[in-house]
């Protein structure tokens, strides 16, 4: 059986090879009055371009498009919802990089799609399916400061509804594959599997394209009775930083999917392809009724560029094995 490839959020912005276009350097001559909003757009498909072309050379049968116009995972989505402002930087998680944070300063809605141009020009540059990239609504609410809602559980319907309208512009521009990005569900607690449920079930229902539940940095463990009932397509787990992850396998119903986040995106060091396959042989021996994709961890974007292609070399040469062995 074949084991299908795909990333995990963003990718590198900057590029290999001398001469190709650099999307900071673009922006930061933009800031000093250098550059048009034109050029920085131009730069944006150039630098998309290049992230597929990369993912296509390797072999990734399910690629992304990198987010190249996106600063963080919040607030390109965040600025396009009503009932968010965006305030000053905070850290993001346990991590030394930062982000904007959001604000929730009144009812949110959804007004106009946030990602649907960006999905169809990605699409057009690629044969294969593009994946469309959202954040999760619990975490997008977990990393934003309420200023609004007196509670959590009516925010939480309001953004999943929201997110849900802009999963279904996405699914009628083509999208046949969207991944909503949950880091803070790793980090729940089981008393918060009922704002969980407000976050996903509106989000998820009816969905036309398959979706992906990616879990970062943590093992939903204490949630996942509830994530279990719920209509995704494919939970992703990662099996680095959480190797809790694991003991999951066996809760996870019939006819669903599971990536294995078994190449790392927070370190340098490149993987053993033979020992990668070696745990997805793992994962199919405990459930040979599943469908597995072989995925990074996380996002790539904070490796350097170099090494980040590497990894999604070495992350098809691992499926390519698993895949001659039967999986």
């Amino acid at each position: 059986m074949k084991i299908e490839t795909t990333l995990a959020g963003s990718y590198p912005k900057l590029p290999t090879e001398a001469g190709e276009m650099n999307l900071r350097v673009t922006r930061n001559r933009r800031d000093q009055g250098k550059a048009t909003d034109r050029d920085v757009e131009e730069a944006v498909r150039e630098t998309t371009r290049r992230i597929l072309r990369i993912q296509e050379r390797a072999g990734v049968d399910i690629p992304v498009d990198g987010s190249a116009a996106w600063d963080d995972a919040q607030t390109y989505v965040a600025r396009a919802l009503g009932g968010f402002a965006i305030e000053g930087l905070i850290r993001y998680l346990d991590t030394n990089t930062y982000y904007r944070q959001p604000a929730i300063t009144s009812r949110i809605e959804w007004q106009r799609p946030a990602t649907v141009e960006d999905f169809r020009a990605a699409q057009s540059m690629s044969e294969r399916p593009v994946k469309a990239f959202l954040p999760g609504p619990y975490s997008l609410y977990r990393f934003s400061r309420d200023r609004h809602y007196g509670g959590a559980k009516e925010a939480l319907a309001d953004l999943g509804a929201a997110l849900g309208r802009e999963a279904t512009a996405l699914e009628e521009a083509g999208a046949r594959w969207i991944h909503f990005e949950e880091p803070w569900i790793g980090k729940a607690k089981s008393d918060e599997a009922p704002l969980i449920r407000a976050a996903l079930e509106p989000l998820l229902a009816g969905r036309k394209a398959r979706t992906v539940l990616h879990v970062p940095f943590g093992a939903p463990t204490a949630v996942f009775d509830t994530l279990r009932d719920l209509s995704w397509s494919v939970i992703g787990l990662d099996l680095r930083e959480a190797p809790a992850g694991w003991d999951l396998l066996p809760r996870v119903p019939e006819g669903r999917a599971v990536a294995l986040g078994l190449i790392e995106a927070r370190n340098t060091r490149l993987e053993d392809a033979a020992d990668v396959a070696r745990e997805v042989a793992r994962a199919r021996a405990a459930r040979p009724d599943l469908e597995f994709q072989l995925s990074t961890t996380a996002s790539l974007e904070y490796l350097p560029a170099d090494r980040a292609e590497a990894k999604v070399a070495r992350l098809v040469e691992a499926a390519r094995i698993a895949s001659r062995n039967g999986g």
